[in-house]
């Protein structure tokens, strides 16, 4: 687990390489949850940027496997991303791709706090068409 104050983009991104360095090797899945507190005055936008920036993310990066984001119900300040990478080099790639540089840029003055949990996955599964069920895959 980390914890990280949030400020420039370039501290940020700082936090960013370091977390690629201690993601697990080369070959093993990337899974970790993302704890993060949003300025309530901001959190529409946020959530329609997280969107934009998720949809991109696992639409055109092989390596991002899946990308969760859920807003608690008792705070809906409180952001949780589920982020499922295919091994630290997607990670890499990730944080440096302009969708995800975006992102970072546009939402830094609304993120009051950041924590990163790294995890071990035991078994991670889905329906292929979500709602309307369809084939179930487990990674």
């Amino acid at each position: 687990m980390r914890k990280a104050p949030i400020g420039a983009g370039a501290a940020a991104l700082a936090l960013a390489a370091t977390m690629a360095q201690a993601a697990p090797a080369d070959g093993q899945m990337m899974v970790r949850i993302a704890e993060l507190s949003i300025d309530p005055a901001q959190i529409d936008a946020y959530k329609a940027i997280l969107k934009t920036e998720q949809e991109a993310s696992v639409r055109d990066e092989p390596g991002v496997l899946m990308l969760h984001s859920v807003q608690i119900a008792d705070d809906p300040t409180q952001i949780r991303l589920l982020e499922v990478y295919a091994d630290r080099a997607a990670y890499g790639s990730h944080i440096r791709s302009p969708h995800f540089l975006t992102y970072k840029t546009a939402t830094e003055r609304m993120v009051r706090s950041l924590r990163l949990v790294e995890t071990r996955p035991i078994l991670l599964c889905a329906k292929s068409k979500g709602r309307r069920g369809g084939p179930v895959t487990c990674l």
